[in-house]
């Protein structure tokens, strides 16, 4: 449809719209990111408190050797709440720092927002079954199937972001670095999972590789050298 084609058919369809709302803006789009803000850090707040609630306390130890014992128990569960608290932990700074990228929001980046967070809410479950099963292969693959796909909706939303033009002008190269960031962790939560089939939970630690991630090195590195230009300047 050409372009008069399509402001005729604008015009016909609101025909019967007063003139003073057709100058009101769409609810669903706007600048103030405050509720936005809190309602993402309460969410990463609960679920980041709801690991601690999978470690039973000893109740019944006779004896220190016994209640050392009955702590020993509660290895795996100590491990995946380690574990898990270090990676909900890393996904709210990378939260933290998108939102401060954001110059505005839309209804699509709200819903996008609201499936990323519906994600972190499970990870206290799926940490629960490696903490309790991490001896068989089918928990571990829950368990980072999980973490990718929070990877992968993260890219989502930065995709969304620059499609729509919702972030504040300049940091596009920092969404673009920060997107390829996030396919590069999913690929590493994903990679793992063969040595996780022989290795069972202790694999897992290979995550720790993401800190060599050269996406956000790349970003460091562009960071660092603007700090040392303005410094010089």
């Amino acid at each position: 449809m050409s372009a008069r084609g399509w402001l005729v058919r604008y015009r016909w369809e609101n025909r019967f719209v007063p003139e003073e709302e057709r100058k009101l803006t769409r609810l669903e789009r706007g600048s103030d990111m405050s509720r936005i803000f809190a309602f993402t850090d309460g969410v990463f707040a609960i679920a980041i408190t709801l690991l601690i609630l999978q470690i039973d306390v000893p109740t019944s130890a006779s004896s220190g050797s016994d209640l050392w014992h009955q702590i020993g128990d509660e290895s795996g569960n100590l491990f995946a709440f380690a574990l898990s608290f270090v990676v909900i932990g890393f996904f709210w700074i990378g939260s933290h720092r998108l939102m401060r990228q954001i110059n505005e929001f839309d209804r699509g980046l709200m819903i996008l927002n609201i499936a990323y967070l519906g994600l972190v809410v499970i990870v206290p479950f799926t940490s629960q079954l490696i903490g309790e099963y991490g001896r068989y292969f089918v928990a571990i693959a829950f368990y980072a199937g999980n973490l990718a796909l929070i990877a992968i909706l993260s890219y989502f939303l930065k995709q969304h972001i620059l499609k729509n033009h919702l972030e504040i002008p300049g940091y596009e190269w920092d969404l673009r670095l920060s997107g390829k960031s996030d396919l590069f962790n999913a690929a590493m939560f994903i990679g793992v999972l063969p040595f996780a089939y022989f290795f069972s939970t202790w694999a897992l630690l290979l995550w720790f590789g993401n800190r060599w991630d050269p996406y956000q090195r790349k970003r460091e590195r562009i960071y660092d050298e603007a700090e040392q230009k303005a410094t010089v300047a």
